[in-house]
């Protein structure tokens, strides 16, 4: 694959992606020859995954060896970003000038991605843009672009204290890249719009926090990546005293075997142990018993079944000034209530459905620590519902799976109503977005699946290691598919799994590429077992 105009059009689509270009970019890694190029592409991924200093000395090696002008012009822009985002400003501003006065030589889809970048750049730089202003009719704005300049605005409007005009432009930006489908500025207008529009109008903070958990959930697999949203979604959860704010440092306390640094991103979590039977009687717990009851209790602990009763008589609701064991028990009681209120709507699932919404949920979850394989095989194929009842209302963990299998996030409906400033009262979901949006990912893929019980066992056949590259691998395939300008399609055994499962070859495709090339050995091994 060799550099041509038509070619390089189509580098720009896939760098307004940013790090969700991914999978396009190793596909056409593979198939390209030219060297300033494979330099490129060695730079935007070194970019996304902030290896800022290798990222730094592929520009570099891109401006010394490529003969293209909008490939030279798009490394060296890069290096602004790069620099600036280092805090070396001087270097910064001496490339700045340098693209700056080359911005007469470049296509009018060039300028689209370095202009509206530049424009930006400017005022922190401190530099003169107006020199840029007699391009703006001579290149076509992009929905990536508005949302930019729509978050350049509300950051401006902050800055004067204006919060609730500032939110309604990151809300413009947000619907700007929705309509481009670009996850990361989809979560970061989302995100500012949740934080600083919290302490003047929490009820609407957690509307938009809600929906910045769904795309959490939807687009992105590293924590860590996403740890500055989790933390604001925790921080507006308990600014309302939400329960469920337990649910979801419940999914960040597993993701912390995976994603360490977490710990550390996110501070001092208390999480939901749903197995708890007995409390220590700690002086926090006994200083809040004591002021509420009056009676002083001379035990070194407390169970369950008296705490919940201490709960019940005095009414009390969830408040995170509450000790992590009270919290705890009212985090139980409300799955307890909701899995009853699901029982029904099961009841109401047609049999031959139960194996999918089984296994769309167990897809979405990070760790499985509490199925046994084989007993649920026999449980989900034989279709007993009275059965299936039975076993999942054994414990909290069970019964959290359940409502997670039985419970739904509007999404078009929550973007619906964010036009609406006028009524902003959220209605209460069962479980997380965030899982609700994973689960999604799986019931798109299996909507015209062949083979679906052959799949399913050759699944648990495979390890826990592999099963979770596997689950990743799964939701890659529909998180991907989007409108690019390049389509991948797979070959050889990729291909065979693709049209015998009836995933959609360029899906599957899709999922493939978008792990790295060792990584893709282990993905191939995966998929022998299917085949």
């Amino acid at each position: 694959m060799k550099i041509n105009n038509m070619f390089l059009k189509d580098i720009i689509d896939i760098i307004e992606y940013g790090s969700f270009s991914i999978p396009i970019v190793n596909y056409v890694e593979d198939k390209i020859d030219n060297l300033s190029l494979k330099y490129y592409f060695s730079l935007l991924k070194s970019k996304w995954k902030m290896d800022l200093s290798y990222a730094i000395e592929y520009a570099n090696k891109v401006i010394s060896t490529t003969t293209t002008t909008i490939l030279r012009e798009l490394a060296r822009y890069e290096l602004i970003l790069i620099y600036s985002r280092m805090k070396n400003f001087d270097k910064s501003k001496e490339i700045f000038d340098l693209v700056k006065k080359n911005i007469s030589n470049l296509s009018p889809y060039a300028r689209k991605i370095i202009i509206p970048g530049l424009k930006a750049l400017a005022e922190k730089l401190n530099q003169d843009f107006e020199v840029l202003k007699c391009y703006g009719d001579s290149y076509e704005e992009s929905y990536v672009q508005k949302a930019i300049i729509e978050y350049s605005k509300a950051r401006k409007l902050l800055s004067e204290g204006k919060y609730n005009k500032a939110y309604d432009y990151f809300i413009n930006g947000f619907l700007h890249a929705k309509r481009f489908n670009h996850p990361a500025m989809i979560c970061a207008g989302l995100n500012s719009a949740t934080w600083w529009i919290r302490k003047i109008n929490k009820k609407k903070a957690l509307y938009t926090a809600n929906l910045l958990e769904y795309y959490t959930g939807y687009y992105f697999e590293d924590f860590n990546y996403i740890s500055n949203w989790l933390d604001t979604i925790i921080n507006v959860k308990q600014l309302n005293n939400d329960i469920r704010v337990l649910g979801l440092s419940k999914i960040i306390y597993n993701a912390l075997i995976i994603f360490p640094d977490l710990k550390i991103l996110l501070g001092n979590i208390q999480y939901p142990d749903f197995k708890i039977e007995e409390y220590t009687l700690n002086k926090r717990l006994y200083y809040f018993i004591y002021k509420k009851s009056k009676k002083r209790l001379r035990t070194k602990s407390l169970n369950v079944i008296d705490l919940k009763k201490f709960i019940q008589k005095y009414g009390l609701t969830y408040k995170k000034t509450y000790p992590f064991e009270i919290k705890n028990e009212l985090y139980k009681m409300h799955i307890n209530k909701t899995f009853k209120e699901n029982i029904i709507k099961f009841k109401n699932e047609k049999k031959i459905k139960i194996p999918e919404l089984f296994f769309e949920t167990y897809t979405a979850l990070i760790e499985k620590p509490y199925f046994t394989k084989s007993h649920i095989l026999r449980l989900i194929f034989k279709g007993d519902k009275d059965k299936i009842i039975k076993y999942f209302s054994r414990d909290y963990e069970k019964m959290h799976f359940f409502n997670i299998m039985l419970s739904d996030f509007d999404v078009k409906e929550a973007e619906k109503r964010l036009t609406n400033s006028e009524n902003f009262e959220e209605r209460g979901y069962d479980v997380s977005p965030f899982f609700i949006a994973r689960k999604k990912l799986i019931t798109e893929l299996l909507k015209n699946m062949k083979n679906f019980k052959e799949f399913i066992l050759h699944y648990f056949d495979l390890s826990d290691e592999e099963m979770k590259i596997f689950d990743v691998f799964l939701r890659n395939c529909v998180r991907y598919d989007i409108k690019w300008p390049i389509t991948p399609y797979p070959k050889g055994k990729i291909r065979d799994f693709a049209i015998k499962y009836g995933l959609g070859q360029k899906r599957v495709a899709l999922g493939y590429y978008s792990f790295e090339y060792n990584e893709r050995i282990l993905i191939d091994e995966i998929i022998d077992k299917f085949l």
